[in-house]
């Protein structure tokens, strides 16, 4: 047992304490469009019933959510995941200095993590190849869509080119710095919520969040992420909770 396990946590007095830290980063970045709205909905994960089922389903034997498993061969018959693994990098070790700031986990925290995640919870059934190749589609609407991935909007899904320009994007300092305040907030609910065992689920949060800041950055025509990226990405992934995307496609 964990020695977070002992600890009772007062709920209400946590939340005050998130509450704070909101504020602070408010008056921090006093200039950032929507991050008011941001900071409210990272708040609201406390007492998000969604955000439960979406952990607990990352928790789940592959087997226990499909009933087809994807082979590698499958998987790269897809064109963002063969057109990833030919131009971002895949290193033993993420250090974004020197890996650059986007990787191959990447793009796979989001397609094969927190998609599949998100679409069990609401189809409540086992996934299998079409939903697999639906969620696909999905991908390729967050990183051109971003927070509209679910009007019926044309777009052009990304390409080579997409593609070459993430694997160059860098940070805006200022905009780093935002990402991770908003992160703590989240990193601290998920230790109050769920007390152990959460912190491969965050880093799957993490590196979402962080592909779809350089989705946004390169959809802006830009090679840095800057803070309204961050909270671009924000908005689409708490839109994305809280979707029910085994209707959309």
């Amino acid at each position: 047992m964990s020695l977070w396990e002992y600890i009772d946590w007062d709920i209400d007095e946590e939340k005050e304490k998130n509450k704070k830290n909101a504020e602070k980063i408010l008056k921090e970045f006093p200039d950032v469009e929507g991050l008011k709205e941001v900071l409210d909905d990272v708040q609201a994960l406390m007492d998000s019933e969604v955000y439960d089922k979406v952990y607990e389903a990352s928790l789940k034997d592959p087997e226990e959510m499909s009933s087809y498993i994807d082979t590698v061969d499958d998987l790269l018959k897809l064109k963002q995941v063969k057109l990833a693994s030919e131009i971002l990098k895949e290193p033993p070790l993420y250090i974004s200095s020197l890996t650059g700031v986007v990787i191959f986990s990447h793009l796979k925290a989001l397609f094969a993590g927190l998609i599949p995640e998100i679409w069990y919870v609401y189809a409540q059934r086992k996934l299998n190849h079409k939903d697999t190749l639906r969620e696909h589609a999905i991908l390729e609407r967050l990183m051109s869509l971003l927070d509209d991935f679910g009007k019926p909007i044309n777009f052009q899904p990304p390409d080579e080119k997409f593609y070459k320009k993430l694997k160059d994007v860098k940070w805006d300092k200022s905009a780093k710095k935002l990402f991770g305040k908003i992160h703590r907030i989240r990193g601290d609910i998920r230790v109050v919520r769920w007390v152990s065992d959460s912190s491969t689920f965050g880093t799957g949060e993490n590196y979402s969040l962080t592909f779809l800041a350089a989705c946004s950055a390169v959809n802006r025509d830009r090679n840095k992420i800057l803070s309204e990226d961050v909270i671009v990405a924000n908005r689409t992934y708490f839109k994305l909770l809280n979707t029910d995307i085994s209707k959309l496609m």
